[in-house]
């Protein structure tokens, strides 16, 4: 009862409470301030037009004359006089008589406060639109454009690698959405992308697991969406955000996720239309590969960059009914590496014998689309057609691993995977920075031999540390926590030098050297200081993501080479070949190798480390002892 009794008192003092006129005023204002400058910008108008008007009436209804020293003026003259007062202060100052001034001047000083006002309201109303544009909060009109979600430092190389990908169209666009100032990601791209070329680049700021401002970068005609996070979390969330915004089918959707689990569980709700790339399983394979030949990581670099040649797929009808080994000597600037048939399967390496059908791709390294193209079957000597046994490599193998880092483990299963049990692995590690037992029991069961060792101490305190005993290979991982990418970088390549300057052992063939370094800038760097490969994480994954935005099929072609049980580019000696690697031409090697059921895809020289992918089938070859054919097996 006492309750319904307060209740009753605090309605009846809410309905007799009496507020001032001016009260009313300033409220009215504010709430007409929050709406936006165009309700205040029309309520001023509106006065503006009253304020004419009433002077008008007044000046015809009194029959005031002396309005510019003349007589009496019709309503029509009235109001033009009224808003010509309005707008110039000046203009009162030829009327005559004292009632026709004091009008004008009236009517002048609310021109000054009230229209005064008005252009100022319209001004900072075109600076705020102006402001609302740079922050990139405007809808894009575009179509056909690849789209990229979120911010990190691998934008600015895939913005890059898509630039020289698009370098054959007239006009492309890249549309960035990120939760960043628009003009950072403008003058970040500005300053790392030099030549845009015939790419525009279009920033957006927002979020990018919101459906409205997914909106305003009009997902559902985007031809490709590249989608990157800080973590697996924000990458999620904006998949989940595509999939009820809607993309186009023949889109397809790249995504960088790097946990394990995570990756299965987005592959088995999304299925093949997304792709995912985990940036530390590239890395370590990379890293594995490396370890077995050198200049492999530079092969794989050339396959993926855009600035040179990757990797295309194209139908052939003319070629329907021959066979794939013949297929090979048709192309004078490319080079076949397999077929993706009707079917949708990707076949490296497929067997010289298998026949075209039609619906067949072919897979093929070229420079550009443009040149993937079938001309004259090139002229190639007598080749011997027997296939040797395979050569297995049995020696025993010393890697020395120095660092560590979550990429550690990977890269320790790939090296099992790859080179097996007779390989040891030797693990150099900071005792202050990380723990032994930590390190072991982050490695799962291998069947290479494993030791760990603990080295507090300077780069080259660590390198003769590890030249105790003999080894062939060195990996410097970079270490990524508790400094910062260029300290890590700088780190490593101390690292590098110290072991560059190691004398040579007895019996040992020179040590190779491969480094894991986390920012692209530095490379130039890691090969002065004797990096025989060098891995750039970043750099690798970028490169990776723009070149499967561009055609998803390839997330096959990329397995299948990563993978041990799949097709393996090696490095296979010269001399094998015969005649035809020593004075004959690029095609006559090309033939040899579809002798051997293998694709020759390029060479590399031994004096200077080039390796060369994909040379015309005319060039002339003359390499010598320690050169190695690029194969395909």
């Amino acid at each position: 009862m006492a309750e319904d009794s307060r209740s009753s008192s605090d309605t009846s003092t809410r309905s007799t409470r009496r507020y001032t006129l001016r009260q009313r005023g300033e409220y009215w204002f504010d709430s007409a301030l929050s709406r936006g400058p165009s309700v205040v910008i029309g309520w001023l108008g509106l006065l503006t037009l009253i304020v004419v008007v009433v002077a008008a009436i007044v000046m015809t209804v009194t029959g005031l004359s002396g309005v510019n020293d003349g007589e009496e003026l019709g309503i029509a003259e009235a109001l033009w006089q009224s808003m010509l007062r309005i707008v110039d202060a000046g203009t009162f100052a030829g009327d005559s008589g004292w009632w026709t001034r004091l009008l004008g001047l009236v009517v002048t000083l609310a021109g000054i406060f009230i229209a005064g006002s008005l252009i100022g309201l319209i001004a900072n109303a075109v600076d705020q639109r102006i402001e609302g544009l740079r922050k990139g909060r405007s809808a894009v009109l575009e179509s056909g454009h690849t789209l990229i979600l979120g911010w990190s430092d691998r934008v600015a190389t895939i913005v890059g690698e898509l630039v020289l990908a698009n370098e054959s169209s007239k006009r492309a666009v890249i549309v960035v959405l990120a939760d960043v100032d628009k003009v950072t990601m403008e003058e970040t791209l500005r300053d790392q992308v030099a030549d845009l070329l015939t790419t525009k680049i279009v920033c957006r700021s927002g979020t990018t697991s919101s459906f409205s401002d997914l909106g305003l970068v009009n997902v559902a005609d985007a031809r490709s969406v590249i989608v990157i996070g800080g973590n697996d979390a924000s990458v999620v969330k904006s998949l989940l955000a595509l999939q009820h915004v809607g993309v186009s089918p023949d889109a397809p959707i790249v995504a960088e996720v790097n946990d394990d689990d995570a990756a299965t569980s987005v592959r088995s709700l999304f299925g093949e239309r997304v792709v995912i790339v985990n940036s530390d399983a590239v890395v370590a394979e990379l890293t594995a590969q490396a370890c077995r030949q050198r200049g492999l990581s530079q092969v794989f670099r050339e396959i993926l960059d855009f600035d040179g040649d990757e990797i295309y797929f194209a139908e052939f009808a003319e070629l329907v009914g021959q066979t794939f080994s013949e297929a090979q000597l048709m192309f004078e600037e490319s080079s076949l590496m397999g077929l993706l048939t009707v079917g949708g399967e990707v076949v490296l390496n497929p067997s010289m014998d298998t026949v075209l059908a039609p619906g067949d791709q072919l897979i093929g390294i070229a420079s550009d689309d443009s040149t993937f193209l079938v001309g004259e079957r090139a002229r190639t000597g007598s080749v011997d057609s027997a296939a040797p046994a395979p050569v297995v490599d049995l020696r025993e193998r010393r890697i020395v691993l120095v660092g560590w880092s979550q990429l550690g483990p990977r890269v320790v299963s790939e090296i099992d995977e790859f080179l097996g049990a007779e390989t040891t692995l030797e693990i150099i590690v900071d005792p202050d920075v990380f723990d032994p037992a930590d390190v072991l029991g982050s490695i799962g069961p291998v069947s290479i031999s494993l030791e760990i060792t603990t080295v507090s101490g300077r780069p080259e305190q660590i390198a003769r540390s590890a030249a105790v005993r003999a080894f062939h290979e060195v990996i410097v991982l970079g270490r990524r926590s508790g400094i910062s990418s260029e300290e890590a970088d700088a780190e490593t390549l101390l690292t590098l030098m110290a072991f560059n300057q190691l004398p040579r052992q007895d019996g040992i063939e020179r040590v190779r050297i491969i480094a894991e370094l986390l920012e692209q800038r530095h490379a130039p760097l890691a090969i002065a200081t004797g990096a025989d490969d060098f891995i750039v994480s970043d750099e690798l994954t970028s490169l990776m993501m723009a070149q499967l935005s561009e055609h998803s099929a390839l997330d096959r072609v990329f397995r299948d080479l990563l993978d041990r049980g799949g097709a393996t580019i090696e490095m296979v000696p010269a001399d094998r070949f015969g005649a035809a690697s020593a004075t004959g031409t690029f095609g006559d090697v090309v033939a040899a190798a579809a002798a051997r059921r293998q694709c020759a895809l390029g060479f590399r020289r031994d004096a200077d480390g080039e390796v060369v992918v994909n040379p015309p089938k005319s060039t002339p070859l003359a390499l010598v002892g320690g050169d190695s054919v690029v194969v395909l097996r």
